[in-house]
């Protein structure tokens, strides 16, 4: 009985986790349909941003229809009472809790607006105090910083050793690529990853904007060879 019962929690828990990555994935659809350009090539959110919507999805998700199962079932199970917990101490909240659903929603909002889009001819820059986005040339980026992570622990993933990331300085903010969301709709993005990054290097190369690279730290990357020859190629291109 008491297998039968570890069981059922496990997959309880199991279900929980895949409704509250589904919502995660629903918010990301919503946000190409609704906010992205029809041409975009490719988009990433902010770094911390992308992290913390995570959270602010899943936790949320799993927590509430953990407390649904509880109630339907009338009893509490132990691993209902570990959700309230996760949660901001909910059940404890009292009149706090309208405040904490405001909070949650504003960095919600300040999460899923926070997103680079990159098309053909425009970087649009989407931020809470400008949501619509702020779009800018190719040639107003003045910088490009482009290598592989080197720590070992890091808040960032782009950060952690052996990550390949993308970097531009553009109106005075450092943007970042690392794993950007692309257009499925282009064949040539569908089909061949971090393609987007290569041809998005070239583009800014041939305009001549500074670059620094450094391929200190590819031993690391656990990706497949073609990626980072990739890389490679895009370190190489218009070095300093």
């Amino acid at each position: 009985m008491g297998l039968l019962k570890i069981l059922k929690k496990m997959c309880l828990l199991a279900i929980l986790i895949v409704a509250g990555v589904g919502a995660l994935l629903g918010v990301c659809i919503f946000f190409e349909k609704l906010l992205l350009p029809r041409d975009y090539y490719f988009y990433q959110y902010h770094a911390l941003a992308e992290k913390v919507l995570i959270y602010l999805i899943v936790i949320p998700v799993v927590t509430f229809l953990g407390i649904v199962c509880g109630r339907l079932h009338r009893r509490r199970e132990e691993v209902l009472e570990d959700m309230y917990d996760l949660f901001f101490l909910w059940r404890r909240a009292g009149r706090v809790r309208p405040i904490l659903i405001l909070v949650w929603l504003f960095c919600l909002y300040c999460c899923a607006s926070s997103a680079t889009v990159v098309t053909k001819d425009k970087i649009i820059c989407h931020s809470p105090l400008h949501p619509s986005g702020v779009a800018y040339g190719y040639s107003d980026v003045t910088q490009i910083d482009t290598g592989f992570g080197q720590k070992r622990f890091a808040l960032l993933e782009y950060r952690r050793k052996g990550n390949f990331y993308y970097q531009i300085e553009l109106d005075g903010r450092r943007i970042v690529f690392s794993t950007p969301g692309v257009n499925e709709d282009i064949a040539r993005y569908a089909d061949e990853t971090y393609l987007e990054l290569e041809d998005f290097d070239r583009r800014l190369t041939s305009l001549g904007i500074p670059k620094r690279s450094d391929e200190k730290g590819a031993a690391d990357c656990g990706l497949d060879k073609e990626y980072v020859e990739r890389f490679f190629r895009i370190i190489a291109r218009g070095k300093d």
